[in-house]
């Protein structure tokens, strides 16, 4: 037994550091990635957009504040019963620290959600419902990214010069919604939940508890949903007030393209850790079909990449201090892992 262990412990080791290693690699790729686009752009044209985009980001602090909100306010809907004995406060706060984690892990919305049911398990009712509840938010995000993308590719297909990114938009809401329902659906189904349980007797008892959990909420829960659809909203704001910096002018067409082109970034890169790199690349490819130059498309991404950091940065500070003051906190679900997803 103790041999078992000790090997256990082990490959729990080595799995951590392998993890570590594949993180500093991709977050090195995505610099290096970042690097290279902005030297083939013109370093010039860069650094004077980004003296534009200066004097608006406090706002695009206060509007990236306002849709943590609003992920915030989804869970709270979701839970129901369970989000009313939750502080607010400690609601948002879990938030925010699953937003820092969420832009430094690779799929880093299953991380997110992973640390926010770790945080509020015992609110919530235990590991099982902790993770019930993320892989819930994990959906709901799809399906509202979805969505909203749908609407997105609408406007893209009126203002865009380009269809090749209207119908990236198009696949993109394809894939979300599909990916979104499907999670939900193998969450609640109980005959598809009874068979995976069957051939993985191991993790049975806390698969069917986790799917318990999740039966009680409907299929599809059309008040968190709104309120992830109304965080996108939000976010495009942020986004077409980052394009307005740099001389787009966007109407509200304009601006659901430039947030559409910023969810298909977010797709395309969901292994990169914060989408670095990959988001730029992404917006320079699409600059034509923004009416922009590529260094002052990238420049979107790349101030929004500030903004995020700063809150990025504050959430895992307080996941330290919150490490500090309660039992070690671990980004892994402790149950059965909801499916990753992009950083959305």
């Amino acid at each position: 037994m103790a041999t078992e262990a000790l090997n256990e412990t082990g490959r729990e080791t080595r799995a951590s550091w392998r993890a570590i290693v594949f993180r500093i690699a991709l977050a090195t790729f995505g610099l290096v990635m970042l690097g290279t686009i902005i030297q083939r752009v013109g370093a010039n044209e860069v650094l004077e957009a980004l003296s534009l985009t200066a004097p608006f980001l406090p706002l695009t602090f206060t509007l990236e504040a306002t849709r943590i909100g609003c992920d915030a306010w989804s869970t709270y809907l979701l839970l129901g019963e369970r989000g009313r004995g939750i502080s607010k406060l400690r609601l948002y706060l879990a938030h925010i620290v699953g937003h820092g984690v969420m832009n430094v892990f690779p799929a880093g919305r299953s991380a997110s959600e992973a640390v926010k049911g770790t945080l509020l398990h015992r609110e919530l009712g235990g590991p099982a419902a902790a993770v019930a509840m993320g892989t819930s938010n994990q959906a709901n995000v799809l399906i509202a990214s979805a969505i909203f993308s749908l609407g997105c590719a609408g406007a893209a297909f009126v203002v865009s010069t380009r269809a090749e990114l209207a119908w990236a938009m198009v696949v993109h809401f394809i894939v979300l919604f599909s990916a979104g329902f499907g999670l939900r659906y193998a969450a609640t189904h109980p005959r598809f939940v009874a068979l995976i349980a069957s051939k993985l007797p191991r993790i049975a008892a806390p698969l069917l508890r986790f799917s318990e959990h999740s039966r009680e909420r409907s299929l599809l829960a059309w008040g968190p949903i709104f309120a992830m659809f109304m965080g996108r909203l939000v976010q495009t704001f942020e986004y077409g007030t980052l394009a307005y910096a740099i001389g787009i002018h966007p109407g509200p067409l304009e601006a659901l393209t430039v947030q559409g082109t910023n969810l298909v970034a977010a797709a395309v890169g969901v292994f990169m850790p914060g989408q670095v790199g990959s988001s730029e690349a992404i917006f320079a490819f699409a600059a034509e079909a923004l009416g922009t130059t590529p260094a002052r498309a990238m420049t979107i991404a790349l101030s929004a990449h500030v903004s995020g950091l700063v809150w990025a940065t504050t959430g895992l500070v307080l996941l330290a201090l919150w490490r500090s003051r309660e039992p070690a906190v671990s980004p892994r679900p402790s149950s059965p892992p909801a499916s990753q997803s992009s950083s959305y």
